[in-house]
């Protein structure tokens, strides 16, 4: 009784100074309308959308962030799948923390009203209602990439619409000129190519998957004029694959996303007779790239690999580009910081991967 006495308390506070403040009526991206400070200075952030006050660089009007995302920047690992991390490492010691986190997962109310934020950012709809409800704190829902299929406009919308909110307009624009700018080049320096068969295995996914885990419609094969092979599986975003399939497929060159690659040598090692038998392995053309999901997707990864498959399948009209120097730019848009060399202490993405008899080396 007296725990509920005390969250009506803060509850109570909350909302008069709230009300206390400017208002203005916005629809967030899933169509609800919420009410909101005209001008919001604190945020707290959930379900994997601080990468996109990251992104924006409006990190400074974060006052509350989630356990999961607090806790593994403490470790001392901060780059371990989400690269934004690096970005936040010396900054978040002093920010309370307001639950634990993680997909689906509800933050401590108590805890969440007590830093008083303006608004709340998520993914999950039917989270920020319920938050809403409990809390009384105007909740948005924005869009992501998922694993039901990335759409490069549902990204330049969430950047415009966020920067609005967040008073980042021009940062805003910035990164939308930007990603279309690399689209642009990606496709113009691809225009004229051959288009040799693609599979992506491995990829991440709620958890780390071997080598039948891929992606239809994975974006940086739409921006370079290759054959995604699994495109013809007919569905979008993340799907698992039979082993017959890509035995049929036999594209001419296979990436491995690094956060299943422990996966792909245990699998290796037990059947190495299907291995043997697509060309790519025979022939020496599969490699390695970063992981591009964790805790949602991260984005600036998604780039960097579009230009390193590129480069790869089509060396010849990269030859004037670095992969490393091009990923660091990437990196330093999007983040601020250069995180290539943390990147590849924790993975070993962009390498070649030749299959022994003891096991996969990646070179």
């Amino acid at each position: 009784m007296k725990r509920f006495i005390f969250s009506l308390i803060l509850i109570l506070t909350f909302s008069s100074q709230v009300y206390a403040k400017e208002m203005i009526r916005i629809t967030d991206m899933a169509g609800r309308e919420v009410l909101i400070p005209k001008k919001v200075e604190r945020i707290v952030a959930l379900s994997g959308s601080l990468r996109y006050v990251v992104y924006l660089q409006a990190f400074d009007k974060v006052v509350g962030i989630e356990g999961v995302e607090k806790q593994r920047v403490m470790r001392g690992n901060p780059s371990t799948g989400k690269a934004y991390w690096l970005a936040i490492k010396d900054k978040v010691e002093k920010i309370p923390t307001i639950g634990e986190g993680g997909p689906g997962k509800l933050p401590d109310f108590e805890k969440l009203i007590a830093v008083k934020p303006d608004v709340v950012i998520t993914f999950e709809v039917d989270g920020a209602k319920l938050i809403q409800n409990k809390t009384g704190i105007p909740v948005i829902v924005i869009q992501y990439a998922g694993t039901e299929g990335f759409k490069i406009d549902d990204i330049k919308n969430t950047f415009f619409f966020l920067g609005r909110i967040l008073n980042r307009e021009k940062r805003s624009e910035e990164l939308n000129s930007y990603m279309q700018k690399c689209i642009e080049d990606l496709r113009r320096r691809t225009e004229n190519t051959s288009k040799p068969k693609i599979y992506i295995g491995a990829i991440n996914a709620r958890g780390a998957h071997g080598i039948t885990s891929t992606e239809v419609d994975y974006p940086p094969l739409k921006w370079i004029n290759v054959v995604n092979v699994a495109d013809e599986v007919g569905k979008k975003g993340h799907v698992f694959i039979d082993k017959e399939s890509l035995i049929l497929w036999n594209p001419d060159f296979i990436f491995i996303d690094t956060g299943g690659l422990n996966l792909v040598n245990e699998d290796y090692l037990k059947n190495k007779d299907f291995y043997k038998k697509l060309k790519a392995v025979k022939e020496g053309r599969t490699f390695t790239v970063f992981p591009h999901n964790f805790y949602r997707t991260n984005i600036e990864i998604l780039f960097a690999n579009a230009y390193y498959i590129g480069k790869t399948v089509h060396p010849e009209k990269f030859r004037d580009l670095n992969i490393k120097s091009k990923s660091e730019e990437i990196f330093r848009k999007f983040l601020g910081i250069n995180i290539y060399d943390d990147l590849s202490r924790n993975f070993k993405g962009y390498r070649k991967v030749e299959f022994k008899e003891t096991g996969l080396a990646v070179n």
